[in-house]
């Protein structure tokens, strides 16, 4: 499975972790399973348990990110460096250039 997402930042800090990592799996699951299958609902509906959220809770707290593009942005970087940590690829850390603060 190949994630193109590549986007890190500190600013992925102020995302909710819990979610992020909710979302991530419930996409995983997407991914693995369809969107429609009974064995993809029974998975998500076991995801959603593991991180204490009920379907409408979730699905509250996606539309609300889609409703507000300041918290978008941290979350979409969040999302990334979830996918990333668990594809082991290491975080990516700016460099200073000198004489520059």
């Amino acid at each position: 499975m190949a994630f193109l997402l590549c986007a890190c930042s500190d600013s992925a800090s102020g995302a909710d972790k819990r979610f992020v990592a909710a979302f991530v799996e419930m996409r995983v699951v997407e991914q693995l399973y369809g969107g429609d299958s009974p064995m993809g609902r029974l998975v998500r509906r076991e995801v959603l348990k593991k991180y204490g959220y009920t379907r409408e809770e979730f699905l509250k707290a996606t539309d609300k990110l889609l409703e507000d593009e300041k918290r978008w942005m941290p979350f979409q970087l969040a999302v990334s460096e979830r996918i990333d940590s668990l594809l082991g690829i290491p975080k990516v850390v700016p460099v200073q250039k000198k004489g520059r603060k």
